[in-house]
């Protein structure tokens, strides 16, 4: 039996990503505690089996003095504790957590990676940035899991000791089987019609997802005469400005602005085709839960995205800021269903490997 303790920024990282992890170690006799900002209640069930949560006044942004009071925090908890390894997720959460080992050099210290900030299409000042953190960070990292191919690649040139690739934060295929609900009865409740051509983009609205450019490619499309329908699903710093910006534009019937929501599941069902226009990723699930409904996807061509869109054979690429081509594709699969029901029966084949059972026995291994 292990004690184990994750820590993460925000609480809504453990709700949306980590619970059949935390769940996997729970099983195996281990003691597993949170530690983040609660800015979400913790899913239930975590509570339930006896996971005690820490509230620790972590904020997004790493130059907040505030998260010196967090490490404090970790600090009393971990002498209160002792806790025999702790997992660190997100940027600041990781960087905080890791230096516990500074007071207590016997911890044991996982770092699991959701997209290095630097990277191939990064700024030169986030390298200058983020990468100096990251690998002087490392001297107080055990084991570091990374997510995609890329940050794989790069880690494995710090000094860390255990550097592992894994599939991802995983995904319930059976969740988001698209059988579980009929696709004209969520149509019907979202008001679309059954012959509507429906493309579904789940993101946090902010400048990193990119709303402006499945905008954009909606403008080309409305001038040809293609009609299209797309759902955003998601809440964020920009969502106003974005629902502002679609109204303007005179998109509203073509463009929906959901908001928040969590049933996912039901909508992944009421799309024909799903896209994600970000600038940035590590290894975007909810990429993972539209190929798990049998779903194809358009994304730009960048880390994360590239890892799990096979162009021509899941789905298609498209660059970074090409609305043309963004159009073009949606367009294309709009009227060549063959192609598209072909994309969509390789995405859940190629989308199984990632299957959440197999994820968390990749993670079983690593402690």
């Amino acid at each position: 039996m292990k004690k184990i303790l994750y820590v993460t920024t925000v609480s809504s990282t453990i709700n949306a990503f980590l619970v059949p992890h935390i769940n996997m170690l729970l099983e195996r006799g281990n003691i597993v505690d949170c530690a983040c900002f609660i800015n979400r209640d913790i899913d239930k069930t975590l509570i339930e089996k006896g996971v005690k949560v820490f509230n620790i006044p972590f904020t997004r942004n790493p130059l907040q003095l505030q998260n010196l009071k967090g490490f404090n925090e970790l600090v009393k908890i971990q002498k209160e504790n002792n806790y025999d390894i702790i997992h660190v997720h997100t940027p600041v959460a990781s960087v905080y957590g890791r230096l516990l080992k500074i007071k207590f050099p016997k911890l044991k210290t996982i770092y699991t990676v959701h997209g290095f900030h630097f990277h191939k299409t990064a700024s030169k000042l986030n390298w200058m940035i983020y990468y100096p953190i990251e690998k002087f960070m490392s001297r107080f990292t055990d084991t570091m899991i990374t997510i995609n191919k890329e940050d794989y690649e790069r880690a494995s040139k710090f000094n860390i000791d255990k550097v592992y690739k894994h599939n991802g934060v995983g995904v319930d295929l059976q969740e988001y089987n698209p059988n579980r609900y009929s696709k004209s009865d969520v149509r019907s409740k979202l008001n679309l019609k059954d012959e509507d051509f429906v493309v579904l983009m789940i993101a946090e609205v902010n400048k990193n997802k990119n709303h402006r450019q499945i905008i954009d490619a909606v403008k080309i499309l409305k001038n040809r005469n293609v009609d299209i329908k797309v759902l955003c699903a998601g809440d964020g710093n920009l969502f106003r400005s974005i629902r502002d910006e679609v109204e303007k534009a005179n998109l509203s019937e073509n463009i929906r602005m959901l908001g928040y929501r969590t049933d996912i599941d039901e909508l992944v069902t009421s799309c024909d085709v799903g896209a994600l226009m970000s600038y940035r990723e590590g290894l975007p699930k909810n990429i993972m839960e539209l190929m798990a409904a049998r779903k194809t996807v358009v994304g730009t061509n960048i880390r994360g995205i590239c890892d799990l869109v096979v162009d021509g054979y899941n789905g298609y690429l498209v660059e970074v800021g090409d609305s043309k081509a963004t159009a073009d594709k949606l367009e294309y699969l709009k009227n060549n269903r063959k192609k598209l029901d072909e994309l969509s029966d390789n995405a859940y084949e190629f989308i199984r490997d990632y299957n959440i059972d197999k994820v968390v026995e990749q993670l079983s291994c690593v402690y």
